[in-house]
């Protein structure tokens, strides 16, 4: 969210159903929506005032939630294994983009998902960005960044532990538990 900001953005709306989450990106100068209090494209389009968000970022990829229809087709097909992915998000993504919006995905996808809605892609002229982060030719710029003062990443750690209770951590970050969202190990903890 804040490098969203710092890239330029006048807006930002950040959607998930964590608490800990919504609050940290108010915090941060974020609009926060719980997806699982409203039809996300619907709300969307009344916050965007009809138009729709100029970008949307697909950051969860597998982890994506869909309590509704297409989410239980969605999981009779992984359970027939022939759907790997949970491509809800990307779906409400594509859906709600205004017309020659960017989509970026930067959640992770292991393989196969359908039913996307490739009319919206194609008729709305849409451009669509993917990958993980470039590790190897961010990491030195924004080490300096944080080195200088210029970025404090702090704010999103939430747990500190030794770098013995790596698989707790894993853990209790994969379950959603104790409202962590980013747990730093430390091998002199």
């Amino acid at each position: 969210i804040r490098s969203a900001f710092m890239l330029g953005a006048e807006r930002v709306i950040a959607i998930d159903r964590f608490p800990e989450r919504l609050r940290m990106a108010r915090e941060s100068g974020a609009e926060v929506v719980n997806y699982e209090n409203v039809e996300i494209i619907e709300a969307l389009r009344e916050m965007t005032g009809g138009r729709g968000p100029d970008s949307c970022i697909e950051a969860v990829g597998m982890e994506a939630h869909d309590m509704g229809f297409e989410g239980a087709v969605d999981r009779v097909k992984q359970a027939a294994r022939i759907e790997t992915g949970r491509p809800h998000a990307l779906r409400a993504a594509l859906v709600s983009v205004r017309k020659g919006g960017t989509v970026s995905l930067a959640g992770v996808f292991g393989g196969l998902v359908d039913s996307i809605p490739m009319g919206a892609f194609v008729n709305k002229g849409l451009t669509m960005r993917s990958g993980q982060t470039h590790v190897q030719r961010y990491l030195r710029p924004l080490l300096r960044r944080i080195e200088a003062g210029e970025i404090d990443p702090s704010f999103v750690v939430t747990h500190r532990m030794g770098l013995d209770e790596a698989p707790k951590a894993y853990e209790m970050f994969k379950q959603k538990e104790d409202e962590c969202v980013k747990c730093v190990l430390n091998p002199h903890v």
